[in-house]
């Protein structure tokens, strides 16, 4: 009892002593790393080709909205702030024009890129205002970025624009074209409180180059002091479905349901089911008795004697071709002389009208005797 004491402390000593050998031997094996894997890119970023910019913005404390549609272009946002259009579009009628510049003068930034459709030389409403079109020409890809210095900022920034394309300027307006004169393609004019900035391409604030080079700082820069921004990704108008979906999406869900219970209907039946008729074969005696009995109700004479008639004679005369030459009365007679039956029961067999039931079977009798009498040797055997 005296040495339990001693051996609890002993094997606490052992533990411990295990625990830090442990501790030791994965200190020294293991090392804790930070690895970036790179995976597809998300529904909403393939959506939003501004997401990245959103969330830089975002960071930087700055209250960010990303948009789709016209909206904003046609009736500007209440507050002030800075509004980023990355494609302008169709044509602006010259009133939404108007509204979209007091919108500016009263303080709020416009930050836009003519659409990528226009063709050498034409100008979108809002560039004709500034005297501004667009050139393009062919890209320099070995010239590589170009450097930036916006007003009051000493801070030299290397942007990768699109060479490609760059803006031609007749105006009167006041404004600062950067990289240089000749080229530019950024465009900054001051219009009462705010500013309008044309960009000649904006596609380094994409998702995929906005961490390239300065293009995150030139953002940065540009919205200066905004405490809101928003960001137009898409200026197209969005499908109908969209549209309903946005303003009416309890009469999309009505509808919805509405379909399914018609399939639901359409799937269900209105009374019992007619089960077809099974088809019951029968032997040939049946099909023959039946035969007969329609051809009995309908007209007995030329259903069941005709054919006999015809077959009963058509033998004869192919046995005895001498009997073409005769008329009936001779023929008949030519029969007797050789069956051993009258000539008048012959000629009442073979040509006649029948009269009732019981002449067709007396006749029917005398038919069997004249099929009888052609071949005797049959009867024989």
């Amino acid at each position: 009892m005296r040495n339990k004491p001693l051996a609890i402390a002993a094997m606490t000593l052992l533990s411990m002593l295990l625990i830090g050998f442990l501790a030791v031997w994965f200190e020294k094996n293991f090392e804790r790393r930070i690895e970036e894997v790179r995976t597809a890119m998300q529904p909403e970023a393939r959506r939003n080709p501004l997401l990245a910019a959103e969330r830089f913005l975002s960071r930087l404390g700055v209250d960010v909205e990303s948009r789709s549609g016209r909206h904003y272009l046609t009736t500007p946002p209440d507050r002030l702030g800075m509004l980023f259009v990355r494609d302008l579009g169709p044509p602006l009628p010259q009133s939404r024009v108007t509204a979209l510049l007091a919108w500016v003068e009263r303080g709020g930034d416009l930050l836009a890129t003519p659409s990528s459709q226009l063709q050498d030389g034409s100008s979108h409403p809002l560039l004709a205002h500034y005297g501004i079109s667009v050139e393009s020409g062919e890209s320099d890809e070995e010239e590589g970025a170009a450097t930036l210095f916006l007003p009051d900022d000493e801070t030299s920034m290397q942007i990768g624009f699109d060479t490609a394309k760059w803006f031609e300027i007749d105006t009167e307006h006041a404004y600062l074209a950067l990289p240089d004169e000749e080229y530019p393609q950024l465009l900054i004019f001051p219009r009462g409180e705010g500013r309008v900035i044309f960009l000649s391409d904006n596609d380094f604030f994409s998702n995929q180059r906005i961490d390239q080079r300065d293009h995150a700082l030139l953002l940065a820069r540009l919205v200066a002091d905004n405490d809101r921004v928003w960001l137009l990704y898409s200026s197209q108008m969005p499908s109908l479905i969209v549209l309903l979906w946005r303003h009416a999406p309890y009469l999309l869900i009505s509808l919805a349901l509405l379909g399914l219970l018609l399939v639901w209907r359409l799937t269900r039946r209105t009374g019992p089911l007619i089960t077809p008729a099974a088809a019951q074969r029968r032997d040939l005696l049946e099909h023959l008795q039946a035969v007969a009995e329609f051809a009995w109700r309908h007209d007995p004479a030329k259903g069941l004697l005709e054919g006999a008639r015809r077959q009963v004679e058509h033998r004869w005369l192919a046995s005895h071709p001498s009997l073409h030459h005769l008329d009936r009365q001779a023929r008949c007679h030519w029969l007797a002389e050789r069956t051993g039956m009258t000539a008048d029961s012959i000629h009442q067999a073979l040509y006649p009208d029948q009269g009732d039931t019981g002449r067709l079977i007396k006749t029917t009798a005398n038919l069997q005797r004249l099929l009888a009498a052609l071949h005797p040797e049959r009867k024989k055997k």
